[in-house]
């Protein structure tokens, strides 16, 4: 047997143990022979996934790599990273100790099949029915996972408690369309949402009078994820670089302001450009449907990347689970293995009383529609789900593909994407934020802020209401590195941008440039240098 085959038995039998092991994972996937499972929700279930970790990392380390091609010697290396990662984040970081994850982890299990029209709903109904059913049980096994709850993880849990019999019942209401016979599937549902409650009590009655405030990691923690990341900068050097790109970022801001309106404050400014908004949610999304689609069009007719065949993007709202924790908008990627490469933007209606539909002003939409569809994270990701690695669709750089983006948003604006100053000054208002996250993520998670204060500084950076604000820094607090991966990723792969134009010469155009990083299949950016240097010739 040659090495290169050696190697896809070792990654074949890798991938398919982790899908076995993570099944709500697989129908993310698109294994749908998965979709009917729940995963066991134990603390030994998650002590054998660490040693699960530890195994598969030893046999990518001392395989020998030398007789590899290029590609498959870069998988070798990338499993490496990726295990490296999660061995740090399950064994040093344990949030999964402190984080009752029990209920999120239920809406994801059923948000994919109830979104994706990948089979008839009949079919799709049937493994939604089988997950409810095996709910309750899961809730009750994840219990036994905490050991060290944290007070504000354990109030966001048991919000998303309250949150999720509403998606349930869409569920139902979803069934009854399709003029099914619903009487097992609400029974299903009763019986979870009597589970939800007891956990809920759970919650409050056990954990939350056993729990501390506490949540960063650690200066010495977050430095050590930075530099598994590959990142050359330290927290400090981090650090500094947000503080700088912030004043700058606001005083850009303000020359904006004043091109539009020299009379008015920035404040000002923002108050007018957010009034302008369509009339309803429900138009608001409409909106954002037919921005998406424009966006599209623009990338092809400007040639700013290739679009793979077959790819779709859906937009809907959040669903009623995650609008806690996801103020604005999110993405959910294709799956690899539907032939039809599928992805969902979800966003989010408000629930202020005021002037809710502030946030989805049209300046606003023009830029996330590019964020979040074309060409940031649905193109990339689309590319993702193309690529013929299974190592790469496992593990990823989330600087890259955040910072991917972030890049975007810039890019197209200057090859002319809804290039009013409006939009220029809302998309400044967002680079003001996303240098706020650099400051907030280092901050946090070295405990050098409180949430009160987190949130207090995100309302005055970025003019954020404040229940927005709230619902940000919670995330924030159990995703360390996470938030200072936008600013920053862009300002990585803006400089791979410089590399490859010296490199390439006259071969360099924008266009190729795209597609390369595009088909890299969403490595770290400490990879993306090399992939750079190989594309030379």
């Amino acid at each position: 047997m040659s090495s290169v085959e050696k190697f896809d038995n070792l990654v074949e039998e890798m991938f398919n143990y982790l899908m076995e092991q993570h099944p709500i994972y697989a129908t993310y996937m698109g294994l749908h022979q998965f979709d009917g499972i729940m995963p066991e929700g134990s603390r030994e279930s998650n002590l054998k996934d660490i040693e699960s970790i530890r195994h598969y990392l030893s046999l990518f380390v001392d395989f020998p790599d030398t007789d590899l091609p290029r590609e498959k010697s870069l998988d070798r290396v990338l499993a490496i990273h990726g295990l490296t990662m999660d061995l740090f984040e399950r064994e040093s970081l344990r949030f999964w100790e402190s984080i009752p994850e029990g209920v999120n982890a239920l809406g994801d299990a059923l948000f994919p099949l109830i979104a994706k029209d990948f089979a008839p709903f009949e079919i799709r109904l049937d493994s939604i029915l089988q997950r409810i059913e095996k709910s309750p049980k899961y809730l009750e096994e994840t219990k036994s996972r905490i050991k060290k709850p944290v007070k504000l993880w354990v109030e966001i849990s048991a919000e998303s408690s309250k949150n999720l019999p509403h998606f349930l019942d869409t569920i139902i209401s979803s069934a009854k369309s399709y003029n099914l016979n619903t009487p097992r599937l609400e029974n299903a549902v009763k019986e979870l949402c009597e589970s939800l409650k007891e956990y809920e009590d759970w919650l409050y009655a056990e954990l939350l009078p056993n729990s501390h405030d506490e949540f960063a990691i650690g200066q010495k923690k977050f430095d050590k994820l930075l530099q598994l990341r590959g990142f050359e900068m330290n927290s400090s050097e981090i650090l500094a670089f947000g503080e700088s790109s912030i004043k700058k970022e606001k005083m850009h801001l303000k020359e904006i302001s004043k091109k539009i309106d020299s009379s008015a404050s920035v404040q000002q400014v923002k108050t007018k450009i957010k009034s302008k908004h369509p009339a309803s949610f429900e138009d608001a999304l409409n909106i954002v449907k037919q921005t998406v689609k424009d966006a599209k069009q623009f990338v092809v007719d400007n040639g700013f990347a290739t679009i793979p065949e077959g790819e779709n993007l859906i937009v809907m709202e959040t669903p009623s689970y995650l609008k806690h924790i996801i103020p604005f908008a999110a993405y959910f990627s294709p799956a690899r293995f539907e032939t039809n490469k599928v992805g969902i933007y979800i966003t989010t209606r408000q629930d202020e009383k005021t002037d809710s539909l502030v946030e989805l002003n049209y300046a606003s939409i023009a830029n996330t529609a590019v964020h979040e569809g074309y060409p940031g994270h649905h193109l990339q990701l689309t590319y993702n789900a193309l690529h013929p690695s299974l190592i790469r669709s496992l593990y990823s750089g989330t600087e890259f593909i955040e910072g991917w983006a972030h890049y975007c948003e810039e890019s197209m604006q200057l090859l002319g994407w809804r290039n009013t100053l409006e939009a220029q000054f809302m998309q400044t208002v967002d680079l003001v934020w996303r240098a706020a996250r650099i400051i907030l993520d280092v901050k946090i998670s070295t405990n050098r802020i409180s949430f009160e204060n987190a949130v207090n500084m995100l309302v005055e950076e970025t003019g954020m209401i404040k229940s927005t604000a709230t619902a940000e820094i919670r995330r924030y607090t159990y995703t360390p590195g996470y938030q200072l991966s936008y600013y920053l990723g862009k300002h990585f792969i803006k400089t791979l941008k410089k590399d490859a134009k010296k490199l390439w010469g006259e071969r360099f155009s924008d266009k190729m440039f795209h597609d390369i990083l595009l088909s890299s299949g969403g490595m770290p950016t400490k990879f993306l240098k090399q992939i750079i240097i190989d594309s030379k010739t």
